[in-house]
């Protein structure tokens, strides 16, 4: 049987709840705590653990349970000495994939060489990502695999309309790789298109893109 994964977030903010309720929402387990009440209070029914109390302190930590965790996450960046201490503690307890919020690349920078798996800079990478969207009118959205790949989501330019997918040879030029189409927005994806589907206004597409080509070349612009 399946193991359920369990999450422990420490700081619940704005970031830290926001995590803590989404992760709930998909059935995993999660401990969290604040050294605010409220924080905590406020969504400690979506909680399987909520606790108040100072994630620094490792006695806490340990009696809270978070050694049970499989991935702990410090959801605040504010304070750099505390994060780190969070950092530590995840790793005395034996939990060692471990994310970290960070408020700038000195921080950053510290909490990778203490050993933590990954930093987030929630405003830098909110920057970018909305740098990209604005720079490329024609996406609706794109989310970053790995350095090379990407999956995007956009309107079939005016190019494609009436036009068959498998003859625009979209893999083989662009290396783009569609995985589903929705005729309007939030509508669930459909996966189970011909390849000869033909376009028409108003397709939203999601595909898998290489980031290179995609940067170097407007495909969408241009087919």
């Amino acid at each position: 049987m399946k193991k359920n994964r369990i999450i422990g977030i420490l700081g619940l903010g704005l970031f830290g709840s926001a995590l803590a309720r989404r992760l709930a929402s998909h059935g995993i387990e999660v401990i969290a705590c604040d050294i605010v009440p409220d924080h905590v209070n406020e969504i400690d029914e979506e909680l399987t653990i909520g606790a108040i109390g100072n994630f620094t302190d490792l006695d806490f930590m340990r009696e809270t349970g978070f050694g049970n965790c499989d991935i702990i996450v410090i959801g605040t960046g504010a304070n750099l000495e505390a994060s780190i201490l969070g950092v530590l503690n995840a790793q005395e307890l034996g939990v060692h994939r471990i994310y970290c919020k960070a408020k700038d690349q000195r921080s950053a920078k510290a909490l990778k060489a203490i050993g933590a798996y990954q930093v987030i800079l929630p405003e830098t990478e909110t920057g970018y990502h909305l740098g990209d969207l604005l720079a490329r009118q024609s996406v609706e959205d794109i989310v970053n695999l790995d350095d090379q790949t990407a999956i995007v989501e956009f309107y079939a330019p005016e190019q494609w309309w009436n036009k068959e997918m498998n003859h625009l040879k979209l893999r083989q030029k662009f290396d783009l790789n569609i995985i589903g189409l929705r005729q309007k927005p939030g509508e669930i994806l459909n996966t189970k298109f011909p390849a000869n589907y033909t376009f028409k206004a108003g397709d939203i597409i999601v595909a898998v893109a290489n980031i290179q080509i995609f940067d170097q070349v407007d495909y969408l612009e241009r087919i």
